[in-house]
This record gives structure tokens, C-alpha cells and sequence, in this order.
């Protein structure tokens, strides 16, 4: 019995280990409780044949303290610095999706200066905050246009200057729709 007991104890231990491995880091914000957030970055360079093979969790340096690189096993990376088993510091991750991240971290979100490029060809570079677009920044459209200004509530809101084909607007910002004079 005692036996079986510990058997039940280390496959939960286990199962545990792998559902953390997933990334939280979210791009829309959608989910502000826990946004941003990585769990479990223990050294150990798992291998899930589900997967076809692939390795995921920590399979690079060091993620606890130190710099790594972590593979989430929904095929999300990230590189860079960690500090408690936080990202913390200069990292970059890119998303499974191929949207990328570089910039700085502070116990786990995005925070301070970073560039934030979308898998539409748009790009963000300015002021991140609590995980989230807030602050001074440009968002680059791929067509060319560009806004700089100031950005809260993770880009939806703000006050800016619309810049196309070299003449200038003041825009307003509101629900994500560029409102220009």
C-alpha cells in the first residue's frame, strides 16, 4: 500500500510539473489577474513524445537565476534573464504564433522601454507597463503610417500624431480606433 501511495504521489508531482509549463505571457491583456506569468522553470529539459519529441521547460542556462532559455510546452520561447524563477531583465520571446517581444522584464511582465512586433507586420516600440502597452511609444502600421504619442490601457486608449506620407494629424485614440482631426 505504501507503495502505491508514493507512486500516486510522484505521478501527481509530475502531472503538475508538465501543466505548468504552458506560457501565460498574454498579448491582448485579456486576462489581467494573472497576465504575464510563468510558473515551474525548473532545469529540466523534459522531452514529451505527444509532442513529437520536442524538448520544453528550461533547455538553455539557467531560468531560475540566471539567463535561459525557456520553451513553454504550447512552443512559446523565451530568452533572456531570470531572477527567482521570475523573467526579470532583458529578455525577447517570441510567441508560437510568431508575434515577438523585446524588451525588459520586472517580475515576469513587460515593463520599461521595449519593440513589440505583430504577425501583421505592425510594430510597437515605446513604454510597456505592468505587462501592457502604457506610456510614450510609436505604433508603426506595415503600410507605412505611424502614430507616436501617449498609450494607456494596453494601446486601446491615448492621444497621439498620425504621421502619412510626411504630413501630420493629431489623433485621438479611443476602443483601439484611430479618430484624427
Amino acid at each position: 500500500m505504501k507503495l502505491s501511495f508514493r507512486l500516486l504521489v510522484c505521478n501527481l508531482f509530475l502531472l503538475s510539473m508538465l501543466v505548468a509549463c504552458a506560457s501565460q505571457d498574454t498579448k491582448d491583456g485579456s486576462d489581467q489577474t494573472n497576465a504575464d506569468t510563468k510558473s515551474n522553470s525548473r532545469n529540466a529539459n523534459l522531452e514529451d513524445p505527444e509532442k513529437g519529441g520536442k524538448k520544453f521547460g528550461c533547455i538553455e542556462g539557467n531560468c531560475v537565476n540566471g539567463i535561459g532559455k525557456y520553451v513553454y510546452d504550447n512552443g512559446d520561447v523565451y530568452t533572456g534573464s531570470f531572477k527567482n524563477d521570475l523573467r526579470e531583465g532583458a529578455g525577447n520571446f517570441l510567441y508560437s504564433d510568431g508575434e515577438k517581444f523585446n524588451g525588459t522584464y520586472t517580475e515576469d511582465k513587460k515593463q520599461g522601454p521595449g519593440e513589440y512586433n505583430f504577425k501583421n507586420g505592425d510594430k510597437y516600440v515605446g513604454e510597456f507597463q505592468n505587462g501592457q502597452i502604457n506610456g510614450k511609444g510609436t505604433y508603426s502600421f506595415k503600410d507605412g503610417k505611424s502614430v507616436s504619442g501617449d498609450f494607456t490601457s494596453d494601446g486601446q486608449e491615448g492621444i497621439g500624431v498620425l504621421t502619412d506620407d510626411g504630413k501630420a494629424r493629431n489623433c485621438k485614440i479611443a476602443g483601439r480606433k484611430l479618430l484624427c482631426e
